[in-house]
């Protein structure tokens, strides 16, 4: 069953003289975390599969580039940071001489350069103080959690006339040379061969509602002692000593994976037996290049599984069963009675 279309305003009323010609060149802006990423590229083969001869181009952060690179469907791939000048952004949008860009995460400084570039459609949401600066809006509350972020995305594209797919995935390749490197890497802390290892990603950006460090600890002992798993401790190079504690703390079969290259990263994910994560983009990752990936997520809307679980084959999100008061508690401590028996079932599941 078809999705209703988002409402736009009276003023910018979609016709069908309105859509998007045949071919195009599309930009979409996603310059926040990984995880966002992630759930937005299915936007770019939604606008292949029916608009085959676009230019589709992403513009995101020079961190989360690399990920980017790694998808066919995107043809082009720009990057900014925050030292990057309004002047050199509006620059940037009339370079690319696009029909339409599309905001799925509003964006006062970005959405002002696209407006003053004059690209013709500027697709954004109609509830922020700067909405004016987009002229095809759409009215809807993301943070209610009726739908997956990548949902979000997909159905933007109804702006320019694409009834898009919401079940599409992320697609991400992983190239030889990343691959052979964390080969290599495996080699040497699995001597004799192949071995089952867990990846357990346990620092977060705070963007959400953790999972405390003791009961990774103790998931971290039931997967080697019950299950006969190895572990990898993945993070930033910043997260180094905060894993080395947890390794002595959850004791032998621990390995750590810390700042490396994000392709490399996604080398080790696509090699995993399962990856158990937090609400983060390695788990986001993870799930999108098809490896078992269990999130753990708080029951609050705004970041609950319904809007930013894991999308993937083999994905599955837990949640804490509600209490009274639940989910608009004031003292949220629901991310306490998932439990790591609860997790090593899952993993049972999938794995074995």
């Amino acid at each position: 069953m078809k999705d209703e279309r988002s409402v736009s305003s009276n003023e910018h009323e979609l016709t069908p003289s309105s859509f998007i010609p045949h071919p195009s060149s599309l930009l979409i802006v996603r310059t926040d975390r990984l995880g966002d990423l992630v759930l937005t590229m299915p936007m770019a083969s939604e606008i292949k599969r029916a608009l085959p001869n676009s230019l589709v181009s992403f513009l995101v952060s020079e961190y989360t580039r690399p990920i980017a690179e790694r998808c066919d469907a995107i043809d082009q791939v720009i990057s900014v940071d925050a030292a990057t000048s309004l002047w050199q952004r509006i620059s940037l949008f009339r370079s690319g001489r696009w029909d339409a860009v599309f905001f799925p995460n509003p964006n006062f400084s970005l959405a002002l350069a696209a407006f003053l570039a004059r690209i013709p459609r500027r697709i954004g949401t109609g509830y922020r103080w700067f909405s004016l600066l987009y002229n095809r809006r759409i009215y809807e509350h993301r943070r209610n959690g009726s739908r997956n972020e990548a949902e979000h995305n997909l159905i933007m594209l109804q702006q320019i006339g694409i009834d898009a797919d919401l079940k599409t995935l992320s697609h991400i390749n992983v190239r030889d040379e990343e691959d052979s490197s964390v080969q290599s890497w495996l080699d040497t802390i699995f001597p004799n061969g192949s071995a089952r290892f867990a990846v357990l990603h346990i620092p977060t950006s705070g963007s959400s509602k953790d999972w405390a460090l003791d009961k990774f600890v103790e998931l971290g002992k039931s997967l080697r002692d019950e299950l006969g798993m190895a572990l990898v401790l993945t993070g930033l190079a910043s997260d180094q000593l905060f894993l080395e504690r947890v390794q002595i703390a959850i004791g032998s079969g621990v390995h750590l994976f810390c700042g490396k290259p994000l392709p490399e990263l996604a080398a080790l994910l696509r090699r995993a037996s399962v990856v158990i994560s937090n609400s983060t983009g390695p788990g986001h990752l993870a799930a999108a290049l098809g490896t078992s990936a269990i999130g753990l997520f708080p029951l609050p809307r705004a970041l609950a599984r319904e809007r930013w679980g894991f999308r993937g084959k083999h994905a599955t999100n837990l949640a804490p069963q509600p209490i009274e008061g639940c989910p608009d508690c004031k003292e949220c401590t629901c991310m306490e009675r998932i439990l790591a028996r609860d997790v090593i079932k899952v993993v049972r599941e999938l794995v074995y």
